[in-house]
């Protein structure tokens, strides 16, 4: 049997199910900001011409990626917010009298 088991990393950094929710405090703000700069990065070396043009073949790739990501987080952010709201609604039961007998 390997030293690993199906759900670690391979660096033994992390074990369990990452999207069981048991990530460190802050690690989701920290990645976001992580996105948000690999995007502008990609993004300035795109519009400006301080770099070869080959290298635009490396860098749309790479934000198109970092846009997917950040558009997937915004919408989770959205519907987590929507339901929060909805949870908050109060609800009417509407109760129809029963025949006696």
């Amino acid at each position: 049997m390997s030293a690993l088991t199906p759900d670690c990393d391979p660096d033994m950094a992390h074990c369990g199910e990452p999207w069981k929710g048991k990530g460190s405090r802050g690690s989701g703000i920290l990645s976001t900001v992580v996105l948000l700069g690999i995007f502008g990065v990609s993004l300035a070396f795109v519009t400006k011409d301080a770099v070869m043009d080959a290298f635009d073949f490396v860098a749309v790739p790479v934000g198109l990626l970092a846009a997917v990501a950040l558009a997937r987080r915004v919408a989770r952010l959205t519907a987590r917010g929507a339901a929060a709201v909805a949870a908050r609604v109060p609800t009417v039961t509407v109760r129809r009298s029963q025949p006696v007998g």
